[in-house]
């Protein structure tokens, strides 16, 4: 090479950077363009000064190729061409694999971005492993948050979008919360609509309609453009105004948002917002339908299924849906045949797996499906569906049909639920799905009156088990298979997790610093139980692991002198399920629903009024529901001297003890059996409870001492403390909290590993929300045990916990769930036995059942037992005749397992004379108090 060749490489090598840089500044010059017409929503032209943009670089600077790669691809997607859009950020990632230099930002953007669209293209699988990815570059890197604030904002925004769709409605709320605080704290005004709309989405998925409302027009409102974003705020409204069932103001919107669509749809591609389009077809179909004008409906959805299968495909949830209104439509008609085949076809098109659904009865495998809400709206039609079709033609292929596909609707409900993360999330899960198992159990019991078989048994037997109280089961789950799967750091990682989330909640109200934290740990938390589920297989074997109790295990437990009821009630129906150590049968028990509601009302008014010494009058009341609860079962129970009662949700507030035989006056159940109550035979009977403490009983009585303590107690309006209790309290060798040393501190350092723990202290129930109830520790006004503290405690260990505290049994009735109380908490925590009260406490009668309690529970006894035999001892005593009425003995129930909780030799006997001195001493203040009141009032109204 001559030099004259040499000096010219020379030069093209110096002007090589610069060509780079001057290209570099150049496309971003462009971007800038681009980025400014799509805030004119001048789409098309934004898109060609994007692709400008990155054609000047594609060959030279990685790092920007790939950043274009992430608005092209966010282009595609809002046009919903979604498999163009994950293709470009495959791209964007082999960009970065090739860049010399890491860019952080930019490879968050492509993760985040690929967890959008893999949830549009129904692979949740994918879409979970790049959210995952993404997160962990935000752990790892927060100025990313500083440096790309609106794509974090967006990745916070679309995880919420999703998570609720999936039924974990509290993470949702996580999320969008985040994406909330960003919005304010970077002031992104019109990102906060986005995340107003999502909101809406949330509240709307868990039936919070009026909510849903709020959050959607403020969103549509506040929104200027008339663009993609402000057709899905004006249809959003149309449609939370449809499941109000407010049909006529529904459809106005629905209307608006189809000629807003019309609009943006002209001059594009025939793709360009499908999506979109055939959801409000759906969504007007539907309407159209509630108002009875089914041409109109017919010619929405017949274009909706055109639609999608010409230009989308053959499979989605989306499609999934639209075929379950065409199937509606179809039985609006009275064609039955064609509703089926539309059912069917929705299951289809949302399983892997098609080759086993070529028959009408058959159901996927729940592993097959991509997408289990759209599967479990379509088999609960169809399986709805199938039980009509054989009503009217008497054909037991579509009985057997039915009873199939509601066991694998109840399957996949289990399914749906245990990719749940809260106890929130999963009680309004069990709200909205709480029709379900009812309608499964009147079908499996119609077949089983055809033919008596050990499946048919065992289906039913299953069927009742998932009842109600679906959190609680789920709680058992977990707390029996994280010690076997999870490491004990992460364990404890999660259990500091869950205190600090729980102090920050009350802290958070007013407080934006601890509302900001509250969410960034309630973030870390939600991950980290992502990385249970993802990194630790055994963990997920066993989450998803069918370790449900046979009816045979079952009467194996029960021995020969206990018997196990379970009440489902669906319309004029009373399903009751008896089993003993020898049989298992289903009753159907027909009720007259209204005088049936009339009894359980007219009788808990009977009991839950304080009668100030007067008349029982719920005699009649209480045999009519003995008559339509036990008499149908006497047969079985003949023999049998103790009852395990799993309660229908609608009347968990029943205490049963009250209900009467009618042969004789004052003849209770009590007096014939020993009652405790099951939440499932499962939870009840749990083979893997670990034994019980031997450890001394813990006594927890806040306002017993002296001084300070009386100053407190009066300020407050609790009880008159008992300066003797302490001095006899000390003599004894257990553990006793008196007075300021029963501080919340003082308790939460004690070891909780006993056979007994007794609170005699005060408690408040919150039925508007359960999370604001707690249990009242020195002095009182600050020092509170809420629900979530009770939820966090170490109570595996724990034998019993008696909660002498006024109505801990007592709180806000869920669908599907029963009583949100105090004493729920304690079994969400582990403890499998809680006696607890439904209503306000008397004090002498209540100190003379705590006392004969405790004295047997010494001797050995199972805790049922001595309970009933506490109430017996009660009957006879010199106080009956003065509190004749249930009143006065009948709040005290047993919530959970009766297996004995101290040995007979037990010193505790003597702490049940300390706890009787407590206890009298505080409700024997409680009870002159409130009887002066009365006396005042009296007084002042004469």
């Amino acid at each position: 090479m001559n030099r004259r060749s040499v000096c010219w490489l020379l030069i093209l090598c110096l002007e090589i950077p610069s060509l780079t840089w001057a290209q570099a500044a150049l496309s971003d010059k462009y971007r800038q363009r681009a980025e400014l017409l799509y805030t004119k929503a001048k789409y098309e032209e934004a898109i060609g000064w994007y692709k400008k943009a990155y054609e000047l670089v594609r060959r030279t600077d990685f790092v920007r190729a790939a950043n274009l790669c992430v608005d092209l691809s966010s282009m595609d997607y809002m046009k919903n061409h979604t498999r163009a859009a994950a293709d470009r950020c495959m791209l964007g990632l082999r960009y970065l694999y090739l860049s010399k230099t890491s860019s952080d930002s930019v490879r968050f953007k492509l993760f985040s971005s690929l967890g959008t669209f893999y949830i549009a293209l129904y692979r949740a699988d994918s879409a979970l492993y790049y959210f995952r990815k993404a997160d962990a570059l935000l752990d790892q890197n927060p100025r990313i948050e500083y440096q790309i604030p609106l794509y974090v904002l967006y990745h916070f925004n679309n995880q919420g979008n999703w998570f609720f769709k999936t039924g974990n409605y509290k993470r949702s709320l996580v999320c969008l919360t985040k994406a909330q605080e960003m919005a304010k704290k970077y002031d992104f005004p019109s990102e906060m609509t986005y995340v107003e709309s999502n909101l809406a989405g949330c509240y709307d998925a868990m039936g919070n309609y009026k909510e849903s409302l709020i959050h959607i027009f403020r969103a549509e409102k506040s929104y200027s453009k008339n663009d993609i974003q402000k057709w899905r705020f004006t249809s959003g409204i149309g449609w939370t105004l449809f499941n109000l069932k407010h049909y006529r103001e529904a459809l106005i919107y629905l209307s608006r948002a189809e000629r807003l669509m019309v609009a943006l749809r002209r001059g594009k591609k025939t793709t360009d917002y499908l999506a979109d389009q055939i959801h409000l077809w759906r969504m007007l179909s539907s309407c159209y339908r509630a108002i009875n004008r089914l041409a109109v409906s017919d010619r929405y959805i017949s274009q909706a299924i055109r639609g999608y299968r010409q230009d989308i495909g053959d499979h989605g949830p989306l499609l999934a849906q639209v075929l379950v209104e065409k199937g509606l439509l179809h039985e609006s008609r009275n064609e039955p045949d064609q509703a089926l085949a539309s059912y069917q076809g929705a299951i289809r098109v949302v399983s892997r797996d098609t080759t086993r659904l070529a028959d009408i009865g058959q159901n996927p495998s729940f592993e097959s499906a991509y997408d289990n809400a759209a599967l479990l709206l379509a088999a609960s039609q169809k399986a709805a569906l199938l039980k009509k079709m054989y009503d009217v033609r008497h054909q037991n292929a579509y009985l057997n049909a039915s009873v199939a596909t509601y066991r694998f609707c109840v399957g996949l409900q289990q399914r749906i639920r245990h990719g749940i993360d809260t106890d929130q999330s999963q009680v309004i899960f069990s709200d909205r799905q709480h029709a379900l198992v009812p309608d499964a159990i009147a079908v499996a019991f119609e077949a089983y009156q055809h033919q008596q078989s050990a499946p048919l048994r065992e289906t039913l037997f299953q069927l009742f088990e998932q009842s109600q109280a679906g959190s609680l089961r789920e709680a058992f789950r977990l707390n029996d298979i994280k010690p076997r799967t999870i490491p004990d750091s992460l364990l404890e990682r999660e259990q500091k997790l869950k205190i600090r989330i729980s102090v920050l909640k009350k802290r958070s109200i007013g407080n934006n610093k601890a509302s900001a934290e509250l969410t960034a740990c309630q973030l870390e938390w939600h991950e980290l139980m992502e990385t249970y589920r993802q990194d630790y297989s055994a963990y997920y074997t066993f989450n998803y692991q069918d370790m449900t109790m046979s009816y045979r295990t079952l009467q194996q437990q029960l021995g020969k002198q206990a018997a196990y009821v379970a009440y489902v009630r669906r319309g004029a129906s009373l399903f009751i399920l008896v089993a003993t150590n020898q049989t298992l049968d289903v009753i159907r028990q027909p009720i007259d629903p209204v005088r049936f509601d009339q009894n359980l009302l007219k009788l808990s008014q009977e009991l839950y009024r304080d009668p100030v010494l007067g008349q029982y009058n719920g005699t009649s009341y209480a045999a009519e529901l003995y008559a339509a609860c036990i008499e149908p079962i006497r047969n079985f129970l003949a023999g049998r001297s103790r009852l395990v009662i799993s309660r229908d949700w609608g009347f968990n507030f029943l205490p049963f003890e009250v209900l009467e035989t009618g042969k004789q006056s004052r003849d209770f159940l009590t007096n014939h059996v020993a009652i405790a109550y099951a939440f499932s035979a499962q939870s009840f009977f749990n083979p893997s409870q670990r034994p019980v403490s031997a450890g001394p009983v813990l006594v927890v009585a806040p306002f017993t001492r002296t001084g300070s303590v009386e100053q407190t107690a009066k300020r407050q309006n609790t009880a008159k403390t008992l300066a003797s209790s302490e001095a006899k309290a000390r003599s004894i060798g257990g553990e006793v909290l008196l007075g300021a040393q029963a501080s919340r501190s003082n308790f939460l350092k004690t070891s909780l590993d006993r056979p007994i723990i007794y609170f005699a202290t005060h408690a408040n129930t919150d039925d508007a929300d359960p999370a604001n109830s707690y249990i009242a520790f020195y002095p009182g006004e600050t020092d509170k045990l809420y629900t979530d503290d009770i939820y966090n405690l170490p109570l595996s260990l724990t034998g019993l916990a008696v909660l002498g505290a006024c109505e801990t049994g007592s709180g806000q009735t869920m669908k599907g769930e029963g009583i949100l109380s105090l004493a729920r908490a304690f079994a969400y925590a582990g403890c499998p036995s809680v006696v607890t009260t439904l209503w306000k406490a008397n004090d002498e009668t209540t100190s003379f059942l705590t006392i004969r309690l405790h004295h047997y529970l010494s001797l050995g006894m199972a805790t049922d037992q001595a309970l009933q035999q506490a109430r017996l001892d009660f009957f006879e005593s010199p106080l009956f005749p003065k509190f004749d009425h249930p009143y006065y003995w009948a709040n005290y129930i047993l919530l959970g397992n009766y297996s004995p909780v101290l040995p007979a030799d037990h010193s505790s006997v003597v702490y049940g004379w300390l706890l009787f001195m407590v206890v009298f001493g505080l409700v024997v203040f409680w009870q002159r108090q409130r009887l002066r009141h009365i006396t005042q009032q009296k007084e002042g109204a004469s």
